[in-house]
């Protein structure tokens, strides 16, 4: 007798690998069709894997409300548009190759500006400290910093850039700003 599909998640959840690859066979194609409505081909297979792994890593989840294909989409379609917004925001480079290029011109910086050894120390184990939470950031943090600090773009130049609106933006770099406020006062 053949499993539904809600029988099949049960099993999933109380992990036999075999009820997985069953979901797999049924709905790999939906799952590749639906892909390809974000994604380019050569992205899908990537992102195929990732929703099965998904699946299976956080199938408790799944509260059995709901159809699984359902469940299921919505992880592909996350991580579709996680890739999305990743591929833009990626397309402009790691923060830290900004922060090596440049990272002379402070230490310049300080030894002209006048200030005693133990001051200069102390800024420069501050600033440390920033590219050490800086670096904790996810890519996508990290290159909006970089766009919005250190290059100084205007939030609509990196909205558009980014395919989102610039609410968005605003809201991603107050809590970005947030979440280094918070690790800095830790120390």
């Amino acid at each position: 007798m053949a499993h539904t599909d809600h029988d099949l998640m049960l099993l999933v959840q109380s992990r036999e690998g075999e009820a997985l690859g069953a979901l797999k066979r049924r709905h790999e194609g939906t799952l590749r069709l639906h892909l390809l409505r974000y994604v380019d081909s050569g992205d899908v297979q990537d992102l195929l894997q990732e929703t099965w792994v998904r699946a299976w890593e956080r199938c408790e989840q799944w509260d059995g409300s709901g159809a699984p294909l359902a469940w299921l989409l919505r992880i592909a379609t996350n991580l579709a548009l996680n890739h999305i917004r990743d591929s833009r925001l990626r397309a402009h480079g790691n923060i830290d190759d900004e922060i090596d290029e440049y990272a002379d011109e402070p230490t310049r910086q300080l030894e002209a500006s006048g200030l005693g050894v133990p001051e200069q120390a102390h800024l420069r184990d501050r600033a440390e400290r920033l590219l050490e939470l800086i670096a904790q950031m996810p890519e996508d943090r990290q290159a909006l910093l970089r766009m919005a600090r250190l290059e100084q773009r205007r939030l609509q130049d990196i909205a558009a850039q980014a395919g989102v609106p610039v609410g968005t933006i605003k809201s991603r770099l107050h809590s970005t700003t947030r979440w280094l406020a918070a690790r800095w006062d830790d120390d």
